[in-house]
């Protein structure tokens, strides 16, 4: 028979686990790739960048650097300051006015000098080129400018300061390779920004314009 007076045994309940809920990220803009190049010049949502005043639930939209082609004047300068000195300094030890009493050793102090000058030359010119950065993020815009290596200039604005975001491009060269200038006008006395010589202007202007109609308070 069946045991109908017997108390049913109580089932012990798990405690739930705690599941957490990821943050709000951005959508990719439309028409957008993800960026995978660190040392690109127009980076749309790149992976693993952080900055040092970054919030909690801000996300990097949009780094802007000058475009790769205004490098090219001094990429030039240094390969001709790299191939020169095979050509000079075996000259100059053949010279009969070469003073005596200089050692010729000399010649090989001046040959890593020269060097090391040069390289010294193109890595603070790296280093201008890639931390003088423009950052679009999901609350902010902003710029930071180095001017030397013990210098550095940091300007914001909030995203629902923007008022305006204008570029321009203009030129044969500027209009062949894509880039020109970014302006951004904010409210009141703020600061206005100015992304020079940056690729894809337009669309960077439209990025920025998507993101301010994010940021508008939608009807209730």
């Amino acid at each position: 028979m069946p045991e109908i007076f017997v108390a049913p045994k109580k089932i012990e309940e798990r405690p739930k686990e705690k599941t957490l809920t990821p943050k709000k990220i951005p959508s990719l803009p439309r028409g957008e790739k993800q960026a995978t190049n660190p040392f690109s010049a127009f980076a749309v949502m790149p992976a693993g960048i952080r900055f040092e005043t970054q919030e909690e639930e801000e996300e990097i939209v949009l780094i802007l650097r000058r475009h790769s082609i205004t490098n090219l004047g001094w990429i030039l300068f240094a390969l001709l300051l790299l191939t020169l000195p095979p050509f000079i300094f075996p000259s100059i030890s053949f010279l009969e006015a070469w003073p005596e009493q200089i050692p010729r050793g000399y010649l090989a102090v001046a040959f890593v000098f020269w060097y090391l000058a040069t390289f010294g030359f193109i890595l603070i010119e790296f280093i201008m080129w890639y931390f003088n950065v423009s950052i679009v993020t999901n609350q902010r815009v902003i710029d930071i400018d180095f001017f030397n290596l013990l210098y550095k200039k940091f300007s914001s604005t909030r995203i629902d300061r923007v008022e305006d975001v204008t570029f321009r491009l203009g030129g044969f060269i500027r209009a062949f390779f894509d880039y020109g200038d970014v302006y951004v006008q904010t409210a009141g006395t703020e600061i206005n920004f100015q992304f020079l010589a940056v690729p894809h202007p337009e669309r960077a202007v439209r990025i920025i314009i998507d993101i301010m109609g994010e940021e508008e308070p939608k009807p209730e």
